[in-house]
């Protein structure tokens, strides 16, 4: 995300940045500047989703010694909202929210799977992988379970697959064999690429954690490495 943020000093010595009254931090009259013209208005592409995310921090409790607590929250609105948090509102978390809109609009995203072994000379050889388009998101629901309610995982970002049976069907790993995901984020115009995740897992660990779950849920069965859930990246 640090590619949209260019010029800082020349942006904050324009007087047209203060966009809702004069601020008293430099730093809300930059972020609030980005977030209005980037997702809001001008540098805004007609494609673009017409949902807008808010980043809101509320005071929650006071520590022993009485600093302030704050309690995040994820906000949601149509751009046409007539509910929209006015530019410059202090609960919100400006700078998060920019780089939150520009993670979940911005930016596309193809995770790849793919089974393989590795030689005695640590050689990586690939035997089947697929890939597929996924969308980030600041909720979360268990993969093993359809229908239940999407929480809020926000400052975490996850990476779901909804039709992963369909897509990952013959993707088998047996013994000997791991499994190595990759995910790999790219600007709508796909000029730029960057590795966010990349990691692998034995079929042996793999099979520990499957047996696990069928012992405690003798009556169900999934793929076994359908349901492992990796490490999200943070904002």
């Amino acid at each position: 995300h640090d590619k949209i943020i260019i010029e800082t000093k020349s942006l904050l010595g324009q007087p047209d940045l203060c966009v809702s009254g004069c601020f008293k931090d430099d730093r809300i009259v930059f972020w609030t500047w980005m977030f209005s013209n980037y997702f809001m208005e001008k540098l805004s592409p007609r494609e673009q989703d017409d949902m807008l995310f808010y980043v809101r921090r509320k005071p929650s409790y006071v520590s022993p010694d009485q600093s302030e607590g704050k309690k995040v929250e994820v906000e949601v609105y149509r751009r046409d909202s007539k509910k929209l948090p006015g530019l410059g509102d202090p609960d919100i978390d400006w700078e998060e929210s920019v780089y939150l809109n520009l993670i979940l609009m911005k930016l596309d995203y193809v995770v790849t799977c793919a089974v393989c072994t590795r030689s005695d000379a640590g050689d990586i050889h690939i035997h089947r992988k697929k890939s597929q388009q996924v969308y980030a998101s600041p909720s979360k629901h268990a993969m093993d379970s359809k229908g239940e309610e999407s929480k809020m995982s926000y400052p975490n970002i996850f990476f779901m697959i909804d039709n992963f049976e369909e897509v990952f069907c013959d993707m088998t790993v047996g013994e000997g064999e791991m499994v190595c995901v990759e995910l790999v984020a790219s600007d709508k115009g796909n000029v730029f690429q960057g590795v966010v995740f990349q990691g692998s897992i034995r079929y042996e660990a793999l099979k520990k954690v499957y047996d696990n779950r069928v012992r405690k849920r003798p009556l169900q069965t999934h793929t076994p490495w359908r349901t492992v859930q990796f490490t999200p990246i943070e904002p």
